[in-house]
């Protein structure tokens, strides 16, 4: 750039530049046009040093978005099980990748892979969920059949029973799906707590379908519990919890939010409900 501004100046100065030394004189000390394109050479390097830093910046964020398009088109990063694609939400997502010298394992040898699923819950004292497999005790039983007693309950049909009822979720006490439809009742309040308490963000695709991020699977996993149950977590913002009872969306007005730490070893938040009650919610 400034060799080309160096040039048409020197181009200016000779064919135009004459005809104004009458009000733009040149210095005593300049009698030619080469000398004063040698000049504006380095008066263009003055003028144009931010310009360069600037360009070069958006080129390198251009090249880490086109890097971040490759991460989320790689084919060998497609999980076919979930239909789930690799998604680069950074764009220096590839120069982090790129730190990384050593991959530590577990004791095992192999890398695993954190499932969190809800079966069973207690709430008030009252035991809802699936039993335990009678030939271990702490086994729960299997999650894609029912139970083999004869007289075992059918498995629920969540979308069904709920506009943002999950097909993937397995669960056969519908006990507990009666009763979080009572806004008196303990389970409602339970499932309230899952669908508020919480550092979940949702998602919208682009067939409509509602996917929460969370940084964890336990909480994903008890948030996925109450959208199955009638208590849908729909978005969030700085200051409001926006979730959907059976049809009905209400509004929480968020007060405060208290992280979990290692020292309380709970998160806890407060809001304003929509009837003006200010509640805090607790979560271990």
């Amino acid at each position: 750039l400034c060799v080309i501004q160096a040039i048409l100046g020197s181009v200016w100065e000779r064919q135009i530049g004459d005809d104004f030394q009458l009000y733009i004189p040149w210095e005593s000390d300049v009698d030619n046009p080469d000398l004063i394109a040698f000049l504006l050479f380095f008066s263009y390097i003055i003028l144009l040093n931010t310009l360069v830093p600037i360009s070069l910046y958006v080129s390198v964020e251009f090249i880490r978005l086109g890097q971040s398009l490759l991460i989320n088109w790689d084919l060998d990063m497609y999980y076919s099980k979930f239909d789930t694609a690799a998604r680069a939400r950074t764009t220096t997502l590839n120069e982090e990748l790129g730190q990384i010298e050593y991959i530590f394992s577990d004791k095992t040898g192999t890398l695993t892979q954190n499932i969190m699923t809800f079966l069973r819950c207690t709430v008030g004292g009252d035991l809802y969920g699936m039993p335990l497999d009678q030939t271990d005790g702490n086994k729960p039983s299997s999650m894609s059949a029912p139970p083999a007693e004869s007289n075992a309950p059918p498995r629920i049909d969540f979308p069904q029973e709920c506009k943002y009822g999950e097909k993937s979720f397995v669960f056969y006490d519908r006990n507990l799906l009666d009763q979080s439809r009572d806004s008196a009742a303990s389970p409602h309040m339970f499932f309230m707590v899952l669908a508020l308490c919480h550092t979940v963000m949702p998602e919208r695709r682009e067939d409509g379908k509602l996917v929460y991020q969370a940084q964890s699977p336990d909480e994903a996993a008890l948030v996925s519990a109450a959208r199955n149950f009638g208590l849908v977590f729909l978005d969030r913002t700085p200051s409001t919890i926006k979730v959907d009872f059976h049809g009905k969306e209400l509004v929480y007005e968020l007060l405060c939010i208290l992280d979990f730490n290692n020292v309380r070893k709970r998160m806890s938040v407060i809001v304003r409900c929509p009837d003006g009650q200010v509640r805090l919610f607790c979560m271990r």
